[in-house]
């Protein structure tokens, strides 16, 4: 059975074999028309992905896909295009629990204007925990169907135990 990811990824792979360029190096989407109403001060994009350069961050083996490349700078320039002040960067399936680029991208666009959600899993320090927290991470992400859990009660605990292990954070 062919999924939406499936038909996603031949699209993807399809455009940029159409276009002669490696997909890692192809220019990120450029918004069209402008913005041209008043965006309200402090608007934020509540859910981007930041995907640097793959040789210093490495994607998961078991990821499902491979996304191009979208650097902090040009998700910063984006951010600026569309009058945006700040944004919320979710760290994707692609690295597992590795949360790594999403905190390099927080790092980059600065306190002011990023914050984090962190995927984490019962394998995540408290002392990682306490570091994300101290970068900017406000929220946690606990990808169930990455993990093959699909049984309600089973996902209820692991659910509750990513809250009792960030609730004081």
């Amino acid at each position: 059975m062919v999924t939406r990811r499936d038909l996603l990824n031949a699209g993807a792979a399809a455009g940029a074999l159409a276009t002669g360029l490696p997909r890692a190096f192809a220019a990120g989407p450029t918004p069209n028309p402008a913005v041209d109403f008043d965006i309200p001060r402090g608007a934020c994009d509540c859910h981007v992905h930041v995907i640097p350069d793959p040789a210093q961050f490495p994607m998961s083996p078991a990821r499902g896909y491979t996304p191009p490349v979208a650097t902090a700078k040009e998700l910063l320039s984006l951010q600026e295009f569309l009058h945006l002040d700040r944004v919320v960067i979710v760290t994707p399936s692609i690295y597992g629990t590795d949360n790594r680029a999403t905190l390099e991208g927080m790092r980059e666009l600065g306190p002011r204007r990023a914050r984090g959600i962190a995927v984490i899993d019962d394998k995540t320090s408290a002392e990682a925990l306490d570091d994300m927290q101290k970068t900017g991470v406000r929220g946690v992400r606990v990808n169930l169907e990455q993990a093959g859990e699909f049984d309600p009660a089973a996902a209820a605990k692991k659910l509750q135990a990513a809250v009792d292990r960030v609730k004081d954070r």
